[in-house]
């Protein structure tokens, strides 16, 4: 079997799919502001169910139909939540152990650093120790109610500002296009006058 040569590398590749994504949800169909709670509902939902590990994209369907969403929308806000979810680990057991009143995990998640004694989130192969360790002490479970709770915030408040910059960013481009053809249209009235 031959193998083609690819003519771009990997990245550029990713960044062109990335770009049509962004071009896609830009020129859906629909008002605006359904699209951009599609994009909020994907956001939210994965965020929300991110320990759950793949329960999240079941639950898309029924939010965008009986919410009034869009569904392409909410794939593409899934997507890209799924891109960030790591980042909001720590934070979202942080934040739910507080709400729950559970051990503090704030010091398993954060390292000073001996020359500057400063602060710094763990990395991801850390977080990753982190989470072997409360699974052999037994915590998880109860860790996991903390990464929930603090989880579910993340996404509502994640979802809604996804929501107010996609209807923002829709309402832009679609006003746009609605100037560029009636300027168009003008032209060429003129040039028949």
């Amino acid at each position: 079997m031959i193998q083609a040569n690819r003519l771009h590398p990997w990245y550029t590749r990713l960044w062109r799919l990335a770009r049509l994504d962004y071009l896609k949800i830009l020129r859906t169909r629909g008002a605006p502001t359904q699209v951009a709670r599609g994009v909020g509902y994907g956001v939210f939902i994965e965020l929300i169910f991110f320990p759950t590990l793949g329960l999240a994209f079941f639950l898309m369907y029924p939010a965008n139909k009986y919410l009034k969403g869009h569904m392409g929308a909410s794939m593409a806000g899934f997507v890209f939540a799924k891109l960030i979810a790591f980042l909001t680990i720590p934070p979202s057991f942080i934040l739910g152990s507080k709400i729950l009143g559970l051990p503090n995990y704030k010091d398993e998640f954060y390292i000073t650093d001996p020359k500057t004694k400063q602060e710094r989130m763990t990395g991801l192969s850390e977080t990753w120790e982190v989470v072997k360790e409360l699974f052999s002490t037994g915590e998880l479970f109860n860790a996991l109610d903390g990464w929930t709770t603090g989880a579910a915030i993340f996404g509502v408040v994640l979802g809604i500002v996804a929501f107010f910059i996609t209807r923002t960013a829709l309402r832009k481009y679609q006003a746009h296009g609605k100037e560029r053809r009636e300027e168009i249209l003008r032209e060429k009235v003129e040039a028949k006058g």
